[in-house]
Protein backbone atom coordinates (compact mmCIF):
# COMPACT_ATOMS: atom_id res chain seq x y z
CA UNK A 1 0.00 0.00 0.00
CA UNK A 2 0.92 3.32 -0.61
CA UNK A 3 -0.29 6.62 1.06
CA UNK A 4 0.47 10.04 0.18
CA UNK A 5 -0.79 13.06 1.58
CA UNK A 6 -2.80 15.46 -0.59
CA UNK A 7 -3.42 19.20 -0.41
CA UNK A 8 -6.80 19.65 -0.85
CA UNK A 9 -7.15 23.49 -1.38
CA UNK A 10 -10.67 23.42 0.80
CA UNK A 11 -9.24 26.04 3.61
CA UNK A 12 -11.16 29.13 1.58
CA UNK A 13 -14.43 26.92 1.41
CA UNK A 14 -14.74 25.49 4.76
CA UNK A 15 -16.65 27.29 7.48
CA UNK A 16 -18.59 29.67 4.90
CA UNK A 17 -22.15 29.65 5.63
CA UNK A 18 -24.19 28.82 2.03
CA UNK A 19 -26.97 31.38 3.22
CA UNK A 20 -27.27 34.06 1.47
CA UNK A 21 -26.98 37.43 3.83
CA UNK A 22 -28.01 40.65 2.49
CA UNK A 23 -25.58 43.99 2.94
CA UNK A 24 -26.11 46.23 5.48
CA UNK A 25 -26.21 45.12 10.20
CA UNK A 26 -26.95 42.48 11.22
CA UNK A 27 -27.61 41.52 14.69
CA UNK A 28 -24.26 38.90 14.91
CA UNK A 29 -22.19 41.83 13.92
CA UNK A 30 -24.40 43.61 17.04
CA UNK A 31 -23.71 40.91 19.69
CA UNK A 32 -20.38 39.57 18.60
CA UNK A 33 -19.10 43.22 18.80
CA UNK A 34 -21.02 43.24 22.52
CA UNK A 35 -19.53 39.74 23.89
CA UNK A 36 -15.56 40.98 22.33
CA UNK A 37 -16.45 43.61 24.56
CA UNK A 38 -17.82 41.72 27.92
CA UNK A 39 -15.44 38.81 27.50
CA UNK A 40 -12.20 39.58 25.52
CA UNK A 41 -10.18 36.41 26.65
CA UNK A 42 -12.93 34.48 24.91
CA UNK A 43 -14.18 36.03 22.12
CA UNK A 44 -10.86 38.06 20.62
CA UNK A 45 -11.18 40.65 18.46
CA UNK A 46 -9.41 40.68 14.65
CA UNK A 47 -9.01 36.81 15.48
CA UNK A 48 -10.67 34.53 12.77
CA UNK A 49 -12.51 31.92 14.21
CA UNK A 50 -11.21 28.19 13.24
CA UNK A 51 -12.80 27.25 9.99
CA UNK A 52 -12.76 23.63 10.98
CA UNK A 53 -14.99 24.00 13.70
CA UNK A 54 -17.05 26.68 12.21
CA UNK A 55 -17.27 24.09 9.10
CA UNK A 56 -18.55 21.25 11.72
CA UNK A 57 -21.08 23.87 13.28
CA UNK A 58 -23.01 24.32 9.95
CA UNK A 59 -22.62 20.62 9.08
CA UNK A 60 -24.69 20.02 12.39
CA UNK A 61 -26.99 22.88 11.26
CA UNK A 62 -27.95 21.47 8.12
CA UNK A 63 -28.28 17.86 9.16
CA UNK A 64 -30.57 18.89 11.85
CA UNK A 65 -32.68 21.16 10.30
CA UNK A 66 -33.36 18.43 7.01
CA UNK A 67 -33.73 16.09 10.14
CA UNK A 68 -36.63 18.34 11.79
CA UNK A 69 -37.96 19.28 8.16
CA UNK A 70 -38.84 15.34 7.71
CA UNK A 71 -40.05 15.16 11.09
CA UNK A 72 -41.55 18.47 12.19
CA UNK A 73 -43.34 21.19 10.67
CA UNK A 74 -40.24 23.49 10.55
CA UNK A 75 -39.11 25.44 8.62
CA UNK A 76 -35.85 27.34 7.47
CA UNK A 77 -36.82 31.25 7.07
CA UNK A 78 -35.67 33.85 5.32
CA UNK A 79 -33.98 37.07 6.39
CA UNK A 80 -36.04 38.86 8.62
CA UNK A 81 -34.91 43.08 9.16
CA UNK A 82 -36.37 44.76 12.11
CA UNK A 83 -37.67 48.04 12.43
CA UNK A 84 -34.32 49.67 13.42
CA UNK A 85 -32.98 48.10 9.80
CA UNK A 86 -30.84 45.18 11.12
CA UNK A 87 -31.36 42.02 9.53
CA UNK A 88 -31.14 38.59 11.49
CA UNK A 89 -31.46 35.02 10.50
CA UNK A 90 -32.71 32.41 13.04
CA UNK A 91 -32.06 29.07 12.17
CA UNK A 92 -35.40 27.40 12.22
CA UNK A 93 -39.22 28.06 13.09
CA UNK A 94 -41.42 25.44 13.96
CA UNK A 95 -45.04 25.83 13.66
CA UNK A 96 -47.67 23.82 15.33
CA UNK A 97 -51.28 22.53 14.24
CA UNK A 98 -52.58 25.11 16.69
CA UNK A 99 -50.69 27.80 15.45
CA UNK A 100 -48.31 28.52 18.09
CA UNK A 101 -44.34 29.12 16.40
CA UNK A 102 -41.36 28.56 18.28
CA UNK A 103 -38.17 30.19 17.72
CA UNK A 104 -35.02 27.22 16.81
CA UNK A 105 -31.70 27.83 17.34
CA UNK A 106 -28.94 25.09 16.66
CA UNK A 107 -25.06 25.56 18.38
CA UNK A 108 -22.13 23.08 17.89
CA UNK A 109 -19.57 23.17 20.40
CA UNK A 110 -16.66 22.04 21.90
CA UNK A 111 -17.48 23.40 25.35
CA UNK A 112 -18.23 20.72 27.94
CA UNK A 113 -21.59 19.83 29.00
CA UNK A 114 -20.50 19.17 32.52
CA UNK A 115 -22.75 22.88 33.95
CA UNK A 116 -25.34 22.14 31.28
CA UNK A 117 -28.73 21.99 33.02
CA UNK A 118 -29.92 18.38 33.05
CA UNK A 119 -33.54 19.59 35.13
CA UNK A 120 -35.59 22.41 34.60
CA UNK A 121 -34.10 26.10 35.98
CA UNK A 122 -34.85 29.65 35.75
CA UNK A 123 -31.07 30.09 33.88
CA UNK A 124 -28.19 29.06 32.25
CA UNK A 125 -24.55 29.56 33.49
CA UNK A 126 -23.26 32.58 31.99
CA UNK A 127 -20.99 30.88 29.52
CA UNK A 128 -23.78 30.59 27.12
CA UNK A 129 -25.38 34.00 27.53
CA UNK A 130 -24.12 34.92 24.19
CA UNK A 131 -26.24 32.03 22.49
CA UNK A 132 -29.28 33.54 24.90
CA UNK A 133 -28.71 37.27 24.05
CA UNK A 134 -29.32 35.82 19.94
CA UNK A 135 -32.34 34.52 20.62
CA UNK A 136 -33.82 37.00 23.34
CA UNK A 137 -33.06 39.43 20.16
CA UNK A 138 -34.68 37.15 17.60
CA UNK A 139 -37.82 35.98 19.75
CA UNK A 140 -38.61 39.88 20.24
CA UNK A 141 -37.88 40.90 16.73
CA UNK A 142 -40.52 37.91 16.00
CA UNK A 143 -42.90 38.53 18.54
CA UNK A 144 -42.62 35.03 20.04
CA UNK A 145 -41.46 33.80 23.58
CA UNK A 146 -41.40 30.48 22.57
CA UNK A 147 -37.85 28.91 21.90
CA UNK A 148 -36.14 25.46 21.90
CA UNK A 149 -32.15 25.45 21.82
CA UNK A 150 -30.18 22.39 20.14
CA UNK A 151 -26.90 22.31 21.50
CA UNK A 152 -24.37 19.29 20.11
CA UNK A 153 -21.40 19.18 22.41
CA UNK A 154 -18.39 17.44 19.98
CA UNK A 155 -17.28 15.62 23.40
CA UNK A 156 -20.15 16.32 26.16
CA UNK A 157 -18.63 16.43 29.29
CA UNK A 158 -15.47 15.24 28.46
CA UNK A 159 -15.32 12.30 31.03
CA UNK A 160 -14.69 10.54 28.97
CA UNK A 161 -15.02 12.55 25.51
CA UNK A 162 -18.22 11.60 23.64
CA UNK A 163 -20.53 13.31 22.15
CA UNK A 164 -23.80 14.68 23.24
CA UNK A 165 -27.07 16.35 22.22
CA UNK A 166 -29.20 18.59 24.72
CA UNK A 167 -32.11 19.99 23.76
CA UNK A 168 -34.30 22.86 25.85
CA UNK A 169 -37.47 24.73 25.40
CA UNK A 170 -37.06 28.35 26.52
CA UNK A 171 -39.73 30.32 27.75
CA UNK A 172 -39.49 34.04 27.25
CA UNK A 173 -40.81 37.04 29.51
CA UNK A 174 -41.93 39.97 27.57
CA UNK A 175 -39.57 42.28 29.88
CA UNK A 176 -36.79 40.16 29.43
CA UNK A 177 -36.77 40.50 26.10
CA UNK A 178 -37.15 43.92 25.61
CA UNK A 179 -34.04 44.62 27.75
CA UNK A 180 -32.00 42.24 25.57
CA UNK A 181 -33.50 44.26 22.82
CA UNK A 182 -32.69 47.80 23.89
CA UNK A 183 -28.92 46.73 24.94
CA UNK A 184 -28.34 45.70 21.31
CA UNK A 185 -29.69 48.42 19.89
CA UNK A 186 -27.85 51.01 22.30
CA UNK A 187 -24.79 48.77 21.80
CA UNK A 188 -25.00 49.46 18.29
CA UNK A 189 -25.86 53.00 18.45
CA UNK A 190 -22.89 53.66 20.81
CA UNK A 191 -20.36 51.85 18.14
Amino acid sequence: MKIVPVEHGLEDILGVSTGSRSYGLHASDIYNDLYQELEPKRYKRGTAPDPLRLESGLAFEQILEEALIRRFSVERPSEFVTDEGIAFSPDGLQIEANKTVTLLEYKCTWLSSKDAPREAVNSFPPRYDKWLTQMKFYARNLELTNARLYVFFVNGNYAPPAPELLVWDLTFAPQELEECHTMLINHARHK
